[in-house]
């Protein structure tokens, strides 16, 4: 027979962790035990996990013997497989608890963390651990915020962590900035609960959070459009409104709210236009909100008046809308009155204007147009009609081409215009035009036309018909030219007679000093002559003082001698001559004077010259000469450049005063004879005086000062011309110009 084991108290009650089952067993410390009946060791029939199930199960049977049959062995076994089927069952679910802990810590997006008290991780999820870098949840075990963020953030969270252990308070939809470890900042959603034990004793924490970032910048976003409409709307100067069906206001704008008179935007939510409007508006404007309800169709601008104050007619616009939701179901209006009085009033103004400017255009003398950078005429005035014997309505939306009949201009008036477009500035111009096969001249005056942005959008044109100015203009003109001409051969004339004058002078001075010093200079130089016999030889400054004398008496005979060429009315002996020959010979007396002076000499004469009647003796006496000047002028050295060749005559006047067949004339075949220096060249101031007698800018003792004009009346005499002038590259040139 079966016995409980004497030392194990067979009480129904828990005592030492047994409990009583059928007879012949007991659970003891866990462990379920056999006792033989004939009072033999206790035998383990079940040990480990899954006792106490089995436990429950045998408490909760009705115990009853067991037979000496080996019924008691039979039952055993029967209650070994029900206790191992549970075990395996209770495994099973305990393997899938597991894994559904396993896929949820490993495939939720957001991160995961338990900590202990001392905020160490004790377990993460994988997405946990990429978000802080690393390879497997597993390498943040034991470790702490301090080892993964900055000491901000870690000080920050282990503050929370002790709080919710110090008081059991979860911490839930916690928004955070964050640095996150990739160096972006964003926002976390954070969510931190305490962790407890079976028993309810907090353990640790842990928690979950998610970026939240893209969220949170649409709600910025979002907040920021919202805050930009408000501010838009409330800047617009037209009444904005939004409405539901039952027409009360959702929004206004600040406009609106001032304008009905109302203290403030939020005032008139909730309320109706009947709170604010007259009935009459009020009906008009709830039957035309029905229709739109029930047709769908918005209203757009809609003209209506209002006379919110006595005498105050004002005009307004109207616009609605219907709103609808995402399904298309209307649920409200949305609309705006906008208040054009002002443009109204602007537009009459700009009416009147511009009718009084079609007026005053249209009495203008002045023929006026205006067209578009196409050509096109815009607007022309009563003058432009009649010119052309069109009306307005044949003109307006055609170009030149199409209404001129004299297409030469008709192109030139286009040009202008473009001209105009394109410099964008006025411009004033003379345009010629066939009227009834006359030619007629207009002063035109022509601007661009400008747009509000400053961008050219026409060409006007002012138009003068100035045909009788401009053939009185050319009478004028030729009448001074007359008068100028005259008066020129006027002046011509008095300086001949003064130069006649001056010539008679200078003969009758000559023929004086001729009589009156010739002689007695003659007289002087032979007894100079006879004193300078009987002067010792060994007397130097009696010598020195006759050589004076004698030198004193040569320059005497040779200004006596330059008058006396200077007056002289000789005949010429002319032949006609090769004139590089008469050059060559000229050359040939100043070649040694120009070598001690270190003057270089260059020549271009060509052999084809033509020849000329010239005196030979007199044109080397005035080639000479010039070549003097010319080195005179070069005291420190230089280049003296001796040209000839032949052209024709042209820009030349005719004098009248002339009376000579053989005088140069335009078109006339001559020879320029050029005499180039580098000198310093001439003053200006003195231009007017070199040909002048007894005028010279030489040292004094170097030139008598007639020279030039012995030259210039030998070159007279030859019919031809004598010119000086400085060059633009420096030095002076001296140019005798013959006929051939």
């Amino acid at each position: 027979m079966l016995a409980v084991k004497p030392d194990l108290p067979a009480t129904t009650g828990p005592r030492t962790g047994a409990l009583p089952l059928a007879a012949g067993a007991v659970i003891l410390a866990g462990t379920l035990w056999l006792v033989a009946g004939d009072g033999g060791t206790p035998s383990r029939v079940v040990a480990g996990t899954g006792v106490l199930a089995a436990a429950a199960i045998l408490a909760g049977r009705q115990a009853r013997p067991l037979s000496n049959d080996g019924s008691a062995a039979g039952r055993l076994a029967e209650l070994n497989r029900e206790l191992e089927a549970q075990l395996h069952q209770t495994t099973d679910e305990h393997r899938a608890l597991d894994h559904y802990f396993e896929m949820l810590m490993a495939n939720v997006p957001a991160n995961i963390y338990f900590k202990d008290t001392d905020s160490h991780f004790l377990r993460v999820n994988q997405s946990m651990a990429a978000w802080v870098g690393v390879e497997h949840p597993r390498d943040l075990v034991g470790k702490s915020d301090h080892d993964l963020f900055g000491k901000e953030h870690a000080d920050a969270a282990l503050a929370d962590e002790m709080k919710i252990v110090e008081t059991g308070q979860s911490i839930k939809g916690l928004v955070e900035r964050e640095n996150f470890p990739d160096g972006k900042i964003g926002w976390v959603l954070t969510n931190k609960m305490p962790f407890r034990d079976r028993e309810g004793r907090i353990i640790g924490t842990f928690g979950m959070s998610s970026d939240v970032s893209e969220l949170v910048d649409a709600k910025h976003d979002l907040e920021r459009e919202r805050n930009m409409l408000r501010s838009l709307i409330d800047a617009f100067p037209d009444k904005i409104f939004a409405r539901d069906l039952e027409r009360h206001y959702l929004i206004v704008n600040k406009s609106m709210a001032e304008w009905v008179g109302a203290k403030s935007k939020e005032e008139m939510i909730g309320k109706t236009p009947g709170d604010y409007f007259p009935d009459l508006v009020v009906r008009a404007g709830k039957a035309e909100d029905t229709r739109m309800i029930e047709t769908g169709e918005p209203v757009l601008h809609r003209e209506w008046d209002l006379e919110l104050k006595p005498g105050d007619l004002r005009h307004f616009i109207t616009t609605k809308v219907p709103l609808r939701d995402a399904g298309g179901k209307m649920w409200g209006i949305v609309g705006m009155d906008r208040d054009v009085t002002d443009q109204r009033r602007a537009q009459e103004k700009a009416v009147q204007a511009e009718r009084r400017m079609q007026e005053m255009i249209d009495n203008s003398p002045a023929v006026i147009a205006m067209k578009d950078l196409q050509g096109r005429f815009l607007m022309v005035n009563r003058g432009f009609e009649d010119l052309f014997g069109l009306d307005r309505k044949d003109i307006l939306g055609f170009t030149d081409h199409e209404i001129i009949a004299d297409k030469a201009a008709a192109k030139k008036f286009r040009e202008h215009d473009m001209m105009v477009a394109e410099r964008g500035q006025s411009l004033q111009m003379d345009e010629e035009l066939f009227v009834d096969n006359v030619p007629h001249t207009y002063m035109s005056v022509k601007f661009p036309l400008r747009d509000l942005d400053g961008e050219i959008k026409a060409v006007g044109t002012i138009a003068t018909d100035i045909t009788d100015r401009k053939a009185a203009e050319r009478a004028i003109h030729r009448m001074n030219e007359d008068l100028m001409k005259a008066n020129e051969d006027l002046k011509r004339a008095q300086e001949q007679l003064i130069q006649a004058e001056k010539m008679e002078s200078v003969g009758r001075l000559a023929a004086g000093v001729a009589h009156e010093v010739k002689n007695p200079l003659a007289m002087i130089g032979m007894g100079i002559e006879l004193l300078a016999r009987r002067v010792p030889a060994d007397d130097t400054q009696a010598q020195d003082t006759v050589e004076r004398m004698k030198r004193g008496i040569d320059r005497a005979k040779k200004i006596v001698k330059g008058l006396v060429d200077y007056s002289s009315a000789r005949q010429l002996s002319m032949e006609p001559r090769d004139l590089a020959e008469v050059i060559g010979d000229a050359i040939t007396l100043v070649e040694y004077p120009l070598k001690e002076a270190r003057v270089k000499l260059i020549t271009d004469l060509p052999d084809d010259l033509p020849a000329v009647n010239v005196d030979a003796t007199k044109l080397e006496q005035v080639l000479v000469n010039l070549m003097i000047n010319a080195m005179h002028a070069m005291p420190d050295g230089g280049t003296l450049t001796v040209r000839a060749f032949g052209s024709t005559l042209s820009g030349i006047r005719r004098d009248e005063g002339v009376r000579t067949a053989g005088h140069l004339r335009e078109g006339d075949r001559v020879v320029r004879i050029e005499v180039d220096d580098t000198g310093s060249g001439i003053d200006e101031a003195h231009m007017s005086k070199l040909f002048d007698p007894f005028f010279t800018t030489k040292a004094t003792g170097t030139g008598t000062g007639l020279g030039l004009a012995v030259c210039r009346k030998i070159v007279e005499l030859h019919n031809g011309m004598l010119e000086l002038e400085n060059r633009p590259e420096g030095g002076v040139r001296a140019a005798i110009t013959l006929k051939a």
